[in-house]
């Protein structure tokens, strides 16, 4: 029976390249879109906890290397690893890579290129870095609710640190009413960023669950009042809303967006509610000219919530809404708007015994030298500049003059030590030319800068060539002398250190370290052949004599008599010398 022809299934010869690969893996951020997104600091801490490691093994090998490069990076190439993380600064960078600024442009770009996920942004608050202000918009400690900890413990969510629990401005856990907790009961010390122990909702210093349902465990300062909860009901909610429509702008809201709203917002205030909105926000009515003209483009999120609050308008409704064209704020329709700044009455100094002041000021101005200028004269008196000024402007016009002089001239001193230091050799530092001459090195620079920059570049040369004279003179010891000195002796005679000499020249200190190991033991082996040699001619002779060659008889007789006992090798080649002799052993 023959086989019938077997059918395969055709395959098209073009094949599709594979979805490129990330370094890191691309983890999934929580709650992008919603008001309890988590923040790029907490999703840090997730991704080493996904990859098995501690966050400060991933931003020391994977992240900050790349961070602190400059240009384009290929992800499959890794960097050398920083040596260790910042340790006072690391709460101030969870609160920078979660802000408006720099830092967090290049954290996002360099974690999105990482993991490959283009959404890291919506963890910080980039898209509204044009109109919120870095200060005050972050909590300088970290801070969390117990009892969400708990809940999503239970109910098998994954535990995180929303952005929300950042934000200076809230305080507090709406779901559970009540304040945010900075402390771990078990250890009672504050959270660290990026360290060891820190895991998602576990004490970065003791690793106890930070997490309760235990209505007992709610310590009395976290309690509520009506009046503060029904506050921070209105702030989380604005505050979420901006982390809801993030997803949704096309562009970040441009930077006059905050003077064009508070302008118009103004404009629709009676007097009297102006001067309750700025009795509230606590500022005077002319902090609000400041941001209506687009002085102060940017305000602080406090600032912020408290106007939206009192012109009763939703904070994202602000900030990305254009509102309706407006006259100028400060029209001849909207000057009533804001109050006219008091004037201050002259100012008159109070409780001055002028006789005895007069006097002070006459002997500081007579005797002291170097001559005190006219902020440090009132130091000395215990008063304020305007007061002398006040009661005695001739003795303040005097002192000024005469400091003004003694400047002067000590500025032409200054200018004729720099150009005698030029003409010196060997050229000095900087440094010990200002030291040597009594005066900062800064006044030098601040004044005669060019003089500075060729001292500076005279002595960096003299330097130069007096290393590589330094060179040279290592080259001819290494061929020439014998024995070579150590590297502490070379390092006495050019008068430098023995580390300098390992910096600049590492390959000729190794040589020379070897050479001199080699002759040193060259001269012990032509030592030790010497004395095999004094030996033997001393056992002959007592040989000779009909003596028995022991070691102290032999030792006697030597040319420079020595204990030789006990030296294993030295007793065993006398024992064959004796046995070529024919004495038994």
């Amino acid at each position: 029976m023959k086989d019938g022809p077997i059918r395969y299934e055709l395959w098209h010869e073009g094949v599709e390249d594979p979805p490129p690969r990330s370094r890191l893996y691309s983890l999934e951020p929580i709650g992008i879109g919603t008001s309890e997104v988590e923040s790029l600091s907490g999703y840090i801490n997730r991704l080493a906890q996904a990859h098995c490691v501690r966050a400060s093994t991933l931003l020391k090998n994977e992240v900050i290397p790349h961070i602190a490069k400059n240009g384009p990076f290929d992800q499959n190439q890794g960097a050398k690893p920083a040596r260790s993380l910042p340790r006072g600064n690391r709460e101030r960078l969870t609160r920078l890579i979660c802000g408006t600024g720099l830092t967090a442009e290049k954290w996002v770009k360099v974690l999105g290129i990482l993991t490959g996920r283009s959404d890291l942004r919506f963890l910080t608050l980039l898209d509204w870095r044009y109109v919120l202000h870095n200060r005050h918009l972050f909590s300088p400690t970290i801070r969390w609710c117990p009892t969400c900890f708990d809940a999503w413990l239970s109910a098998g969510r994954t535990v995180y640190n929303p952005l929300l629990w950042k934000l200076n401005p809230i305080t507090s856990c709406l779901l559970h009413r009540r304040k945010l907790r900075a402390f771990c009961l078990h250890c009672h010390q504050p959270q660290n960023a990026f360290t060891g122990l820190g895991r998602p909702g576990f004490c970065s210093r003791c690793g106890e669950w930070l997490g309760s349902d235990d209505e007992n465990d709610l310590q009395p300062e976290e309690r509520l009042d009506e009046d503060e909860w029904q506050w921070q009901k209105w702030v989380v909610k604005n505050l979420g809303q901006l982390f809801q429509v993030a997803p949704t702008l096309d562009r970040p809201p441009p930077v006059e967006t905050v003077a064009r709203s508070v302008a118009y917002y103004l404009s629709q205030l009676s007097d009297e509610s102006l001067v309750k909105a700025s009795k509230a926000i606590g500022h005077r009515p002319d902090r609000f000219r400041r941001w209506s003209q687009g002085k102060r483009a940017r305000m602080q999120i406090d600032l912020l919530l408290k106007f939206c609050f009192h012109c009763e308008i939703s904070l994202v409704e602000f900030l990305t809404e254009s509102p309706p064209a407006s006259p100028p704020f400060f029209s001849s329709a909207s000057q009533k708007l804001i109050p006219p700044k008091a004037t201050k009455g002259r100012w008159r100094p109070k409780g001055v015994k002028r006789e005895e002041l007069r006097q002070v000021m006459k002997s500081l101005l007579e005797r002291e030298f170097p001559p005190l200028s006219l902020r440090a004269v009132a130091k000395r008196v215990n008063l304020v500049s305007r007061t002398l000024l006040y009661y005695e402007p001739e003795l303040c016009r005097q002192i000024v003059a005469r400091r003004v002089v003694y400047r002067e001239q000590n500025n032409e001193r200054i200018h004729s030590v720099l150009e005698e230091a030029l003409r010196h050799s060997p050229p000095p530092t900087l440094k010990d030319v200002a030291k040597r001459n009594g005066f900062a090195t800064s006044v030098a620079w601040n004044h005669y800068p060019d003089l500075c920059v060729k001292i500076v570049a005279k002595h960096k040369n003299h330097e130069k060539q007096a290393w590589e004279n330094i060179g040279r003179e290592l080259e001819r010891i290494k061929c020439e002398e014998n024995p070579l000195p150590t590297i502490k002796a070379l390092a006495s005679r050019f008068g430098c250190s023995v580390q300098s000499l390992h910096v600049y020249f590492p390959d000729l200190c190794h040589e020379i370290a070897v050479r001199r190991d080699e002759q040193q033991q060259a001269c012990f082996l032509n030592r030790r052949e010497q004395l095999l040699s004094e030996i033997r001619e001393a056992a002959h002779k007592l040989h000779a004599q009909g003596i028995f060659p022991s070691v102290n008889r032999v030792s006697e007789i030597l040319p420079r008599p020595r204990g030789i006992g006990g030296n294993k090798d030295i007793v065993a080649e006398l024992r064959k010398i004796r046995k070529e002799l024919g004495w038994k052993q």
